[in-house]
């Protein structure tokens, strides 16, 4: 009964965010399983290790698969290539168990959250600042 309620909040929490907080959920999360990848080779567990891996590889193959190129062509060009090179360097890591490609992929999902955060942020600014700005001209008192 407690899972079901659980998995529950967790859907309707979802289905209620904001892309922004979406995106950055997912980063979170593939921060957390590289760390938990991470805990998984130093302790020479190999299964969890694959599993957590595995779930950092199918949150950045999700963020790739949608990207929308036709609106910022160039930056999701950028993302794309980064999105496969993290990819790379986690295949790298689990078949090496190499701590170190682990850590660099998590330094730039933390950097990667953290741009994201700050432009969801400012994007958040403009547009309560555009709301305020929308009422106070169709009144004329701009």
């Amino acid at each position: 009964m407690y899972q079901g309620n659980v998995n529950r909040y967790k859907q309707n929490k979802v289905m209620l965010s904001s892309p922004g907080e979406i995106l950055l959920a997912l980063y979170d999360g593939a921060i957390r399983f590289c760390r938990q990848a991470r805990v998984a080779i130093e302790e020479k567990n190999p299964a969890e290790k694959g599993q957590k891996i595995g779930s950092v590889m199918a949150i950045l193959t999700e963020l790739s698969a949608t990207l929308d190129h036709d609106r910022a062509p160039d930056l999701c060009e950028n993302l794309a290539r980064l999105y496969d090179y993290l990819i790379d360097r986690l295949q790298f890591a689990s078949i090496n168990l190499d701590t170190e490609a682990l850590d660099e992929v998590t330094q730039h999902l933390e950097r990667l959250r953290e741009t994201w955060a700050e432009a969801i942020r400012v994007a958040a600014q403009e547009e309560a600042q555009q709301a305020t700005e929308q009422p106070m001209k169709a009144s004329g008192t701009v």
